[in-house]
């Protein structure tokens, strides 16, 4: 039987630990536009990001005199307690995680070709990923200036003093990791994530509708090495210093898999999901027809009560990230700072 979802109040009281190179750009881009569609207050970042290091400081966010709780974060900084005192009692927390070496070589050719990183523009370019791989004491670089050292497990809160190679740490940090949040989404099960949180959070069909951001692909630049012994060289060497992102993705990975199964008609509803991802993406590609578009209407399906996707709703789907954190923050000083 079809719920009827417009009948449940949603949850909007949302935390999300923005964890780099997870697809945590897109994810993004779903919690800003359920912030704009839905007149929401989110807390963001002075600056481009709340902070990359440890803690961070009030002079870092954007603070409005007339809010002393704000209903959603989804910018990146890295775990810290404090933030919480800027966000209502009853906030849902979530973050992402990514396959760990997977997660290491995205980060490193990113920061790497995009942003010319020092440390990893030093390693030789004939097979950068296997030379560092390699080497990583030649050239890593320690705490919270590295992007390829465990950095989903820093992003997490991990105590870096503690090291990468003490079992009963990692197993105490799992621990309060799964105690801090409330869904952990798997990038490998992406579509099957934001379901669950749409279940989980009362939302609609139309709040998870996404496209693609900040995308990139290892293999498509270097070729495709899978099931080849070097692909297996490099996961082995990597898995030497990433016991924390390995331990901390498994056990997650695992707690996922049992959720899914325990979600009643999740296939058919990710079917559906897909289907209409595929028709909105391809009614909002044309982006210099966007203005002249006519609304695209959706019709009511098992999982979903119908709803229309307007022009304004393609040219949210299609910001960039800049673009998205720049309008929200001209929206907030526009709304609540003279």
């Amino acid at each position: 039987m079809k719920k009827n979802y417009a009948l449940q109040l949603p949850h909007q009281h949302v935390y999300y630990l923005k964890t780099h190179k997870t697809g945590s750009t897109t994810m993004y881009h779903i919690f800003s536009e359920y912030a704009r569609s839905h007149g929401l207050v989110p807390l963001l970042p002075r600056s481009r990001h709340i902070n990359q290091g440890e803690g961070f400081h009030e002079h870092q966010l954007l603070m409005v005199n007339k809010i002393k709780k704000f209903d959603m974060v989804f910018s990146h900084h890295t775990y810290t307690p404090s933030i919480f005192k800027y966000l209502h009692n009853d906030t849902f927390k979530v973050t992402s995680l990514r396959e760990p070496f997977n997660n290491f070589v995205s980060a490193f050719l990113y920061y790497r070709n995009e942003f010319s990183v020092a440390y990893l523009k030093r390693v030789p370019t004939d097979d950068p990923v296997l030379e560092f791989l390699r080497h990583p004491d030649k050239y890593e670089v320690k705490g919270h200036g590295s992007w390829t050292n465990n950095r989903q497990s820093i992003d997490m809160g991990y105590e870096v003093s503690k090291g990468f190679n003490n079992t009963k740490y990692i197993k105490e940090f799992i621990k309060e990791s799964e105690r801090r949040f409330h869904l952990v989404i798997i990038m490998e099960y992406f579509d099957e994530s934001l379901v669950i949180l749409k279940r989980t959070l009362r939302w609609k069909t139309e709040d998870i509708l996404y496209i693609l951001k900040n995308q990139g692909s290892y293999y498509k630049k270097h070729g495709s090495p899978k099931n080849t012994w070097l692909e297996e060289e490099k996961r082995k060497l990597h898995s030497k210093f990433s016991k924390p992102d390995l331990m901390l993705y498994n056990y997650f990975l695992n707690h996922f898999k049992d959720k899914m199964e325990q979600e009643v008609g999740l296939k058919e509803e990710v079917d559906e999901f897909r289907d209409i991802l595929t028709r909105v993406r391809r009614h909002c590609s044309n982006r210099s027809e966007i203005e002249n578009m006519n609304n695209m209407i959706i019709s009511p399906g098992k999982w979903n009560n119908g709803f229309q996707i307007t022009p304004t709703k393609c040219k949210a789907l299609a910001f960039d990230f800049f673009k998205v954190t720049d309008f929200l923050k001209q929206n907030q000083r526009a709304m609540f700072i003279k």
